[in-house]
């Protein structure tokens, strides 16, 4: 039975990794309006940081898709497994980010010029 016991705890510990890697995201950050009423499917953008945040990649980032509406209805911040891990075995030299953006609708004119 003891033997047994010397297989059971590495395999949980490998089942709980394998679980845990398949999870969607790690955290996520949802910002909002206050009367949301999107146009847009997410567009999205994987951006890098490195040398703890001395660099960044890109410095600006730019939302080019919401040219003729008022402005971004939805933004949503995440980080995954994968990116936690490369920030914790690069020691925060490398660390991504995954932003998610929605353009809000234009809005409409009332009256005339």
């Amino acid at each position: 039975m003891n033997q047994l016991q010397y297989f059971v705890k590495p395999l949980k510990l490998v089942v709980v990794i394998c679980l845990s890697l398949n999870l969607q995201s790690c955290y996520q950050y949802r910002i909002l309006t206050t009367a949301p009423d999107p146009s847009t499917e997410y567009q999205k953008q994987v951006l890098w940081s490195y040398g703890w945040g001395i660099w960044n990649n890109p410095k600006d980032f730019t939302v080019k898709n919401c040219i003729d509406s008022t402005g971004i209805d939805e933004v949503v911040v995440t980080r995954n497994v994968g990116s936690v891990l490369l920030t914790i075995v690069t020691i925060g030299i490398v660390s991504p980010v995954t932003v998610q953006w929605k353009c809000h609708k234009p809005r409409q004119r009332h009256g005339s010029i």
